[in-house]
């Protein structure tokens, strides 16, 4: 498949469970989940950060949620062990013309649906359109712009059944594109992209995809006993799945742990097979053999919301990031593995077509910390905009690592802008994303984990009417830069990388946002459930070929 950048290995390798060797205190925690396996039944016990905010294709937003569904619905492409795009409701690897502008898949035909419905190729018709429908408002419609018709439906111009997605009988399927996507075929693996059955979500109509009962399966999984809002959930294997005898697990239980501390907790009596760890508790456990560390092709940055005249002020703006320690944030906050950025993109994601340099070292970084120029530039802001003091709206996740992240920066800021007072808003995920849609914050702790690999992925996030530019950042030369790599350079590697390089250098330039940290995740894990897949891009890990040893 012809890819714009190559993925660097480091990423594009599925990152297999792995320990990081020694004995600590709680190493007989194993032994103790090990004992809750004994029976033939194989049932894994699992935590989640935060809960679900839907199953709806067209309307998923957050990645925990992607995690879930990615289990429960496939589309016609999965991403395999090696970060590449395989068949899956595809009965083979399609025909691309030579062109780069058609794409054209035969489904399998033992693909059925949980109500014993087939999966059709007017599924997949059914669900694009939906997608960029503008009355659905799906955040990621963007993504299908290269399909034809979609930025012409997008804008109310013309009618969904013109998007340029053609069912040629119930088993064939066609894209037809306006220009070259070199990504595509990771968009098709990508949770936006997957089927949806039209008969039941119209008779489910507003409450397709807010609880298990509205939501039909065509993957390893089924989704069960979720309510809409509970902490709780289960996936149980889906007996009509086409591979269901390469699926050994029958449940996987589900419980959202926000507290690291009841994590472990759960995890040393035997009741979790993984626990999430940061901070101190990261180094208590940093000897335990049962340690794993997961490396994420995941930024965390802060945005800001344009819309507050105090922020329009570029010398506040950077004087905010000098004063963030991110040597400190990662190494004594976090201490989860979690490594420095300086700028946009995470590192080991993508490289130049010509030098196999990666994008973050080309790139540069800007923001060290610094808390001298900081207090400096903060006089001068406040000259500038006649004020003596500003109060700023800090909006983040109720997680636990998310309130200690918070708590951080406050401090930071606070202890090092005088005049400047934060508060914190720390609410459950599904409600911090509604706050980010209706702008109401200053400050956002946010992020982004790639959903395919492709520097557009990130850089996209800023265009100024993209539905994740939360805080109305505009820049028309920075919209230029991008429409450029996305159409005129689109086929041309060498052009489309200058055009994105100097697309980041204009939003270091403007201080458009702050970046923190690339993402790790250490968990405990229990050893006894192997052959859990992990991926850098799109859904994180996949438990349908995981077994658990008796």
């Amino acid at each position: 498949m012809r890819k714009s950048y190559k993925l660097a290995a480091t990423l594009s390798t599925a990152f297999l469970l792995t320990a990081c060797g020694g004995n600590g205190d709680s190493s007989d925690s194993a032994s103790n989940n090990s004992e809750e396996n004994t029976s033939e039944e194989q049932v894994v016990h699992y935590t989640a950060p935060t809960e679900l905010s839907t199953m709806d294709t067209a309307l998923i937003t957050d990645i925990n949620s992607s995690n879930y569904l990615g289990h429960v619905i496939e589309g016609l492409l999965r991403i395999d062990e090696e970060g590449n795009p395989v068949p899956a409701i595809a009965a083979d690897e399609g025909v691309v013309s030579e062109d780069g502008l058609t794409y054209t898949y035969t489904l399998r035909d033992d693909a059925v649906w949980s109500n014993g419905d087939p999966v059709t190729s007017a599924d997949f018709v059914y669900a694009a359109q939906k997608l960029v429908d503008p009355d659905t408002g799906a955040s990621y419609s963007y993504l299908a712009e290269t399909i034809e018709n979609a930025p012409e439906i997008m804008a109310g111009e013309a009618e969904v059944s013109e998007l340029g997605v053609t069912a040629n009988g119930a088993n064939e399927i066609t894209f037809t594109l306006t220009q070259p996507t070199p990504y595509f075929e990771f968009l098709l693996a990508f949770t936006a992209f997957f089927p949806q059955n039209q008969t039941f979500v119209e008779e489910q109509g507003a409450n397709y995809g807010t609880s298990s009962d509205a939501l039909l399966a065509n993957g390893p999984f089924t989704l069960e006993n979720w309510d809409g809002t509970g902490l709780t959930w289960d996936l149980e294997k889906n007996d009509d799945y086409y591979a269901a005898d390469e699926v050994s697990l029958d449940a996987v239980n589900v419980q959202v742990v926000k507290e690291p501390s009841t994590a472990v907790n759960l995890f040393e009596g035997g009741q979790t097979d993984n626990a999430h760890l940061t901070g101190e508790i990261v180094k208590q456990y940093a000897d335990n053999e049962n340690v794993v560390v997961q490396k994420k092709a995941r930024t965390s940055y802060l945005e800001f919301n344009w819309d507050n005249d105090d922020l329009q002020n570029e010398k506040l703006r950077e004087a905010l990031g000098l004063v963030i320690n991110t040597d400190d944030l990662v190494n004594t906050v976090l201490a989860d593995g979690s490594t420095e950025i300086g700028g946009f993109l995470p590192a080991d994601f993508v490289t130049s077509p010509t030098t196999d340099e990666d994008f973050t070292e080309e790139a540069g970084t800007f923001l060290s910390y610094d808390v001298e120029r900081a207090q400096k530039l903060w006089d001068e802001a406040k000259i500038e905009l006649g004020v003596d003091s500003i109060s700023l709206s800090f909006v983040g996740d109720d997680d636990e690592k998310s309130k200690q992240i918070s708590q951080y920066i406050q401090g930071q800021i606070q202890n090092n802008l005088p005049g400047i007072s934060v508060e914190l808003r720390n609410v459950p995920k599904k409600n911090r994303l509604a706050l980010a849609d209706s702008r109401d914050f200053d400050v956002l702790l946010t992020g982004w984990g790639a959903d395919f690999a492709d520097a557009i992925n990130f850089m996209d996030l800023l265009y100024s009417d993209s539905a994740y530019n939360e805080g109305g950042y505009e820049n028309a030369a920075y919209d230029a830069l991008i429409d450029e790599a996305k159409t005129t350079n689109a086929n041309n590697e060498e052009e489309r990388w200058a055009n994105l390089q100097e697309a980041h250098t204009l939003l270091t330039d403007d201080f458009a946002f702050i970046p923190l940290y690339q993402e790790a995740e250490t968990q405990l894990r229990n050893p006894a459930v192997t052959d859990i897949i992990f991926h850098s891009v799109g859904v994180e890990f996949d438990l349908s070929r995981a077994n658990v040893e008796n």
